[in-house]
């Protein structure tokens, strides 16, 4: 399928790009003028493919399989993958201190529109020559008209969800 081949292409690209040491959350326009990606302090994260029908793209039923056919091939690269609840990242609003950027842009995203929702299917730590790495794919649920959109993002530290052993958070 040459839609995983271009989705397991740029799942490389992220862990073999710089991830940003510090920053704000930055986002960055699709040529169409919608959300292209988004960077901050330790993460990269950006669409893979987004469904509409309208178009002749894949609708809910073939991102879903879509979504399934990648995740196999992450597994045959790095084993079977975590899966890591959005809706069990920590909040921040516990008095803990900060979350981490990426789960705050997930979150941002997703109640934006696009973005991941419900689930992220997470691999790692993924060795690469910047140190390990942890990458987490997710497909956001068709809502009204707004389409799926399946991502991806790849973090210099661990995507877990509150209370995992080794959660960190970051400034």
């Amino acid at each position: 399928m040459r839609r995983i081949a271009a989705a397991l292409d740029a799942v490389d690209a992220l862990l073999d790009g710089a991830l940003p040491a510090s920053g704000p959350v930055q986002r960055e326009p699709s040529p169409d003028g919608g959300w292209g990606g988004s960077h901050g302090a330790g993460f990269r994260m950006e669409p893979l493919w987004e469904g509409r029908a309208d178009h002749g793209a894949p609708g809910q039923e073939e991102t879903g399989e879509r979504l399934a056919a990648l995740t196999s091939a992450l597994e045959d690269r790095w084993g079977p993958h975590r899966e890591v609840s959005l809706r069990a990242l920590p909040s921040g609003e516990d008095g803990d201190g900060p979350v981490l950027p990426l789960l705050e842009e997930l979150r941002s995203v997703d109640g934006d529109g696009p973005g991941p929702g419900g689930a992220l299917l997470v691999w790692g730590p993924v060795v690469t020559p910047h140190g390990p790495r942890w990458v987490a794919v997710s497909t956001a649920p068709c809502e009204g008209d707004v389409p799926p959109m399946t991502v991806a993002a790849v973090s210099d530290v661990p995507i877990e969800e509150a209370g995992e052993p080794g959660a960190r958070r970051g400034a």
